[in-house]
Formats: structure tokens, sequence, C-alpha cells
């Protein structure tokens, strides 16, 4: 499939027209048209062409490198004529001239004393010469570790940003991030006071959000520090009746399935989801390892089916469709 032809399908998987992404993009419509249609004569010169489809590509949620090598491939980099290399002029060098017998003596002497210092401070300085070197080599780069951040916003529907990267509308489960110990929060909604918080990531996550109205400040907490301390040991003489309690709770050891539609990603594919009403209550292009999750009643809209995995009430989740194919189904 070609660049223009992957540019295309992505386009019209997401519902959108060439006007919609030329407002997006701040690119000329026929620009873009002609990036689709394979048209180079009618794109601007080589540079400016390229970064035009690295921006579509990156819009439409595409990844940019595969379209510019099948770009690369279609119009290469024009190779600078050059004229042929005069020949260099060869001029007969001028004959040597003898130094002076004085000159000579004295270079000599030069040497001889350049040498002896060298040795002597050689001596002198050899052994801590040595461990400094010794002691000067880099330690290894420690590897980046992944975490996963979950994002909960009441109420539901904001965007949520780590890094002024778009993770999508809340709620964020589980989304895999580089380790950090500082990254800057920010979730949005509109009619609600955001909230921009730098947060420490170099661990995973469990975050609850409520967005207040505006001209109140939102609150951020953590999910892990509201938890409950476990009870404290009961006494010598009750021990047995704690014993007991596994026998009335192993049952229940195993938590039932939630219900509702499960939503897997195993690679990147851009999404909409819809309400019975029509309300979107998420659309992005969530990274490959993310899970999110919603209520029964949804219309899921995507435009790369086979990296989609869906799963109702717990039941083994399948794949929507074939790898690039756009489905809409209701759950």
């Amino acid at each position: 499939m070609t660049f223009g032809a992957a540019l295309r399908q992505a386009r019209e998987g997401m519902g959108l027209s060439v006007q919609d992404v030329a407002l997006r993009t701040k690119i000329r419509g026929d620009y873009l048209r002609a990036l689709e249609d394979g048209h180079l004569t009618a794109l601007p010169e080589r540079t400016f062409a390229r970064s035009y489809l690295n921006r579509y590509a990156r819009e439409l949620g595409l990844d940019p490198q595969p379209l510019l090598a099948d770009f690369d491939r279609v119009m290469p980099t024009p190779v600078s004529s050059r004229g042929p290399v005069p020949p260099v002029s060869r001029r007969t060098p001028p004959a040597r001239r003898r130094l002076p017998v004085g000159l000579l003596v004295g270079l000599a002497l030069l040497v001889v004393a350049g040498g002896a210092g060298y040795l002597v401070s050689q001596r002198t300085q050899g052994a801590p010469a040595v461990s400094g070197a010794a002691t000067s080599e880099p330690a290894p780069a420690a590897a980046t570790r992944t975490v996963r951040l979950t994002v909960k916003v009441t109420p539901p529907g904001a965007r949520v940003y780590l890094d002024n990267r778009d993770l999508g509308a809340a709620p964020i489960l589980a989304f895999p991030a580089d380790a950090r110990a500082q990254a800057e929060l920010r979730v949005e909604l509109a009619g609600r006071e955001p909230l921009r918080q730098t947060v420490d990531v170099s661990r995973s996550r469990d975050l609850r959000v409520t967005l207040k109205p505006k001209g109140t400040p939102s609150v951020l907490s953590d999910a892990a520090q509201a938890q409950p301390r476990p009870a404290a040991a009961a006494p010598s003489g009750s021990a047995p009746a704690a014993a007991a309690a596994p026998d009335k709770t192993g049952a229940a050891a195993t938590p039932p399935a939630q219900p509702g539609v499960k939503v897997t990603y195993s690679g990147p594919s851009w999404t909409r989801v819809t309400d019975g009403s029509g309300r979107i209550v998420f659309e992005g292009t969530p990274a490959a390892g993310t899970v999110k999750t919603f209520p029964k009643g949804i219309t899921i809209r995507t435009g790369n089916a086979a990296a989609v995995k869906v799963s109702v009430d717990g039941a083994p989740g399948q794949p929507l469709g074939q790898s690039g194919q756009v489905v809409t189904r209701t759950f």
C-alpha cells in the first residue's frame, strides 16, 4: 500500500474530510489531496512536502516512518550536479636550503633536554597517573524501566496528558510509561477547573482526580494511600477464631468477572467510543498494551480492527477484524 493510500484509508476510517484535516494541521487542502493521490508535481519543494507528510501521518495516529520511506523511494533526494574538478597544478619544489650548523646543534640540545625532563616526570608521577586513569572509566547507563499509570477522573470523559502527551479520555487504565522522578500530569474537561500537577512516576501509580467547577481548585489523590490499613493482630486467646476465618471466605478468594466491556490493544489503533445517546466517551490512538473498560451499550469504531480485542462480561476477548480494517460494532 502506498503512503497516499494509507493516508486516505486512515482519514476515512476516522470519518474526517480533507478540510477537517487541513484545519487541524494548518496544511492547504490541495497539498493533502496531492499527498493522497501521489501527485508529486502538485507539491512544493521536497523538504516541505516531506514535512507535510510527517505531520499528516501523526495527526491520523499513523507511524510516519514507513510512509516517509515510501515517499523517499518515489521522490529520492536529488544529487547535486558538480562540474569537473580542475586539475591540481603541481609546482616544482624549490631547492632545499641547508640550515646553519649552529642552528642544528641548538635543536639537538633542545630535543635531548626535553627527553630527559620527560623521563624524570614519568618516574616521579608514574604510579598516581595509573590509578587516576583506572578511576576515570564512566559507569554504565541504567536501563529505562516501564511503569503502569492509572488515572480515574470524576466526572468521567476528561482528557489526560502526561508531559504534554495525550493519553486519551479518562479513565486511563494501566498505561505504560517510562519511569521518572517527576512528570507533569494535566487533566482538562470543559466547564471544570483544570488540574496541572507534578507527580512521581518512578513506580506504578493509581491516581484519582476530582475536577471541581470553575474557580474551585481540583483535587488529586493516590488510591493506594487512601486504602485502609490492615487490622491489628488479635490477642492470643482469640487465635482459633482468627484461624477459622479463611475457611468461611475461601470460596470468595477469586472475585467474579466484572460486568461490562473490556478493550485491549495489541497495537496502536485510532478508536472512537460513543454511548447510547451518541455522546463520545473516548477518542484517541492508544499504544500497545493499553486496557480500557466501558459499560455495556457502547458503540466502538476503530481503524485497525486486528489490534483491538473486546471482551464482554469477562468472556474471552476477540479481535474486531482484520489488520487495517475499519469496523463499527455495538456491545
